[in-house]
């Protein structure tokens, strides 16, 4: 009972009662999270006594930071167990967030202890806040921010997972996974797997710099390719290309197990490349880097296939005239 009235409350009513806004209700029935129970001739909401008592439940457990989805779930599912165990996770999942702000403050205290002044001039800052943010911090894995199909770029600002700058750096983690199996494969020598895993990690820095968009203010603190990047995978594949035969043909991946995943490697790199052309921001020097990159896999691919390597044959199983006019009539 509101202010005397029983049975029906209009929404005005039942939001001053709950503490929330008219809005949220408006939201909650969008979602199908709160229905009223029924409508007048125009179409004004009433809600009753247990449309009252489940928005009681909502309001608590948002209060406990539960987020809407799962609170739906928890709402139609009903049962004490589930309700335990979603408590359960909760809780822990607020532990963790703690043991990071934990964490976080740790950092902050270190900016200060820092700072050579009280005031300290703005390079100075903004030199020890690049070093901050910079640093890796990752202990969460999952945090539920892209289940409606956008994501963080590297200045936090949202778009589609479609977009073509996310393309990009898929591309690139994509190929990053790829080296993982071919450093692991047998077959590589052991001056090329060291190379390797230096571009895996030159490969996370061309991910961040595709990630932050060229005028982002926070961008500036990712890391940013530079020439001396594209000039080292030169020199490698002038080295790395010096011990190999002169080449006849176009080359069949394969040859060994090592030779065909530099051959995966190689072709996920030639898509990075095309994907990181459409960003029409993109350092040149990234893409310039996706380049050289698909040129020294190459020549690490026929290394690692040795003696073993195929060569194309152009039209070798062609047949004659009429070989080629026999198997047409068969298709047809």
């Amino acid at each position: 009972m509101i202010d005397g009235k029983a049975t029906e409350w209009t929404i005005g009513e039942l939001a001053a009662a709950a503490g929330v806004t008219v809005r949220t209700l408006h939201h909650y029935d969008r979602l199908g999270l709160l229905r009223p129970l029924n409508r007048t001739p125009a179409t004004h909401r009433r809600y009753g006594a247990a449309q009252a008592e489940r928005l009681y439940r909502i309001v608590a457990l948002r209060s406990l930071g539960f987020p809407l989805p799962t609170i739906g779930v928890l709402l139609n599912t009903d049962t004490e167990d589930s309700l335990r165990e979603v408590t359960r996770r909760q809780l822990d999942d607020v532990t963790q967030q703690l043991a990071e702000y934990h964490a976080l403050r740790e950092r902050l205290i270190a900016v200060l202890d820092g700072m050579a002044a009280e005031n300290p001039p703005a390079d100075q800052l903004a030199q020890i806040m690049e070093v901050t943010t910079m640093t890796v911090h990752l202990s969460r894995i999952y945090t539920r921010a892209g289940d409606a199909g956008e994501t963080h770029l590297g200045d936090r600002s949202r778009v589609s997972k479609t977009d073509p700058r996310v393309e990009a750096y898929g591309d690139v983690d994509e190929l990053n996974s790829c080296l993982g199996v071919a450093i692991a494969t047998e077959g590589l020598s052991d001056q090329h797997r060291s190379w390797l895993r230096r571009i895996q990690n030159d490969l996370y820095d061309i991910g961040s710099d595709l990630a932050a968009p060229s005028d982002s203010v926070k961008g500036k603190a990712h890391p940013r390719v530079t020439p001396d990047y594209v000039t080292w995978l030169e020199e490698a594949c002038d080295e790395a290309n010096s011990t190999l035969s002169a080449l006849r043909s176009f080359v069949l991946p394969g040859g060994t197990i090592a030779g065909a995943q530099i051959h995966v490697c190689r072709s996920v790199c030639r898509r990075a490349e095309r994907h990181a052309f459409r960003v029409q921001d993109a350092n040149p020097e990234a893409v310039r880097y996706l380049n050289r990159l698909s040129d020294l896999l190459f020549i690490i691919g026929r290394a690692a296939a040795s003696d073993q390597e195929v060569l194309w044959h152009p039209g070798h199983h062609a047949g004659s005239e009429t070989d080629r006019a026999r198997a047409l009539h068969m298709d047809s």
